[in-house]
């Protein structure tokens, strides 16, 4: 088990300004619950003043960025990061990293968030860091949802919380050694892990990686690993700090995603159709491959409003103002025009698109789908052509037969 020297230790001369790391507690909307004293003394604020103005402590010119992709953030409901300057009690900007995890009930609904804080520039070697005494390292470790773990500056494991323990069946003497936690991955995630790890050791550099950790009970589940260095006055590395959070939950939902992705691609690529897809403005941003096949084009020549080059010139202004309408009007849309080949030859074409709503009615996006006609095209015509002809013939039969009949009558008035 590892001793008391393998946590942080207490520096009573050193100040707030050399915390690295910070930790708060959100409720679901984002409104802070918790700060840890090193994030106050940081800021210069109370927990209720950093729960209401801590967009205040962004720099101006981080300020919207920062909102709009906090608020996007907070709606997405899945582990998010977001870099910006953030105003210290000095009056010093320092480029800090915050990283947000929900935490999610049974109902998969957000409960509140675990927010860590890095401040960049001290990771970056600008001195030494400080967690505070080791009973707030402790409280901190066992406080946020994540697997915690030190190594020193070789990679030799010196320190896991509980919740390593609780997760893995691992005891503290088991954990501890160089190459340990390796032998917990997924052996397809061993050498690549092994690899990324090195490469941080070697260069210094941030450490991150998605990887399956075996849990007690013998199934994997995905986790975030990230790691820090802390460094001495002189810049050198004195000790990692790493975290492993579980983020098997957003990986299946995003492997489940990419599946239905590849099956919608490998659908939309085996129909008979061109299909195509546009934003709520009706701008085209996909095509499937059968479009790119018949037309000889790629995205950068489709994309947005430039399909136009692929259609008929004499058909191209009625075409484009009648998707714009229905565009606007949110209905389906219908037309049938000529679309040119790649070897130069225009080919008739039923395009069809459909809006596509969300919750609330609002249409999100348009699929659309050419699909070829020329043979029925011509086949129309042909019978048109034909019935004109017909026509003909039963005119020209009926005049002869109405002057055969008029000469008879001439001949028996006689």
């Amino acid at each position: 088990m590892a001793s008391d020297s393998s946590l942080p230790h207490s520096n009573p001369s050193a100040s707030a300004d050399t915390a690295l790391v910070m930790v708060a507690t959100t409720d679901a909307t984002g409104r802070v619950a918790y700060a840890s004293p090193q994030l106050l003394q940081f800021a210069g604020f109370t927990t209720a003043e950093l729960s209401e103005q801590w967009l205040e402590l962004v720099h101006a010119d981080d300020r919207l960025r920062t909102s709009t992709q906090w608020t996007e953030a907070l709606a997405a409901a899945q582990t998010y990061r977001l870099e910006f300057r953030m105003l210290r009690h000095d009056g010093q900007y320092r480029w800090i990293r915050c990283t947000g995890y929900p935490q999610l009930d049974q109902t998969g609904q957000v409960q509140q968030w675990i927010v860590s804080i890095v401040d960049v520039e001290q990771l970056r070697g600008g001195g030494a860091p400080d967690f505070g005494a080791a009973g707030d390292f402790s409280f901190l470790v066992e406080l946020i949802p994540q697997l915690v773990w030190t190594t020193d500056p070789t990679g030799f494991h010196t320190y896991f919380n509980q919740r390593w323990t609780d997760f893995t069946g691992y005891t503290l003497a088991d954990s501890v050694g160089s190459d340990m936690w390796n032998n917990l991955l997924h052996p397809d995630d061993q050498e690549r892990a092994r690899q990324i790890w090195g490469h941080s050791l070697a260069t210094g550099e941030f450490y991150e990686i998605e990887y399956r950790f075996k849990a007690r009970q013998g199934d994997y589940r995905w986790f975030l690993g990230q790691a820090v260095p802390m460094r001495d006055a002189a810049g050198a590395i004195v000790k990692w700090f790493g975290t492993c959070t579980d983020i098997h939950d957003q990986k299946m939902q995003e492997l489940a995603l990419r599946k239905r992705e590849e099956d919608f691609i490998t659908l939309a690529n085996v129909i008979p159709q061109l299909a195509w897809m546009a934003d709520e403005t009706g701008s085209i941003f996909w095509y499937n491959q059968r479009w790119f096949d018949f037309t000889g084009t790629d995205l950068a020549q489709m994309r947005g409003q430039q399909w136009r080059g692929a259609y008929h010139p004499d058909y191209a202004d009625h075409i484009t103002a009648g998707f714009k309408q229905a565009v606007a009007e949110g209905r389906d849309w219908e037309d049938t025009f000529p679309i040119r080949r790649h070897d130069g030859e225009y080919r008739w074409f039923l395009s069809r698109a459909l809006p596509v709503r969300d919750a609330t009615g609002q249409v999100v996006r348009w699929c659309g789908t050419n699909t070829d006609v020329t043979d029925q095209k011509l086949l129309q015509q042909q019978l048109e052509r034909a019935y004109s002809d017909l026509e003909a013939k039963v005119m020209f039969r009926t005049l002869d037969l109405e002057r055969e009949v008029q000469q008879l009558r001439q001949r028996l008035g006689e």
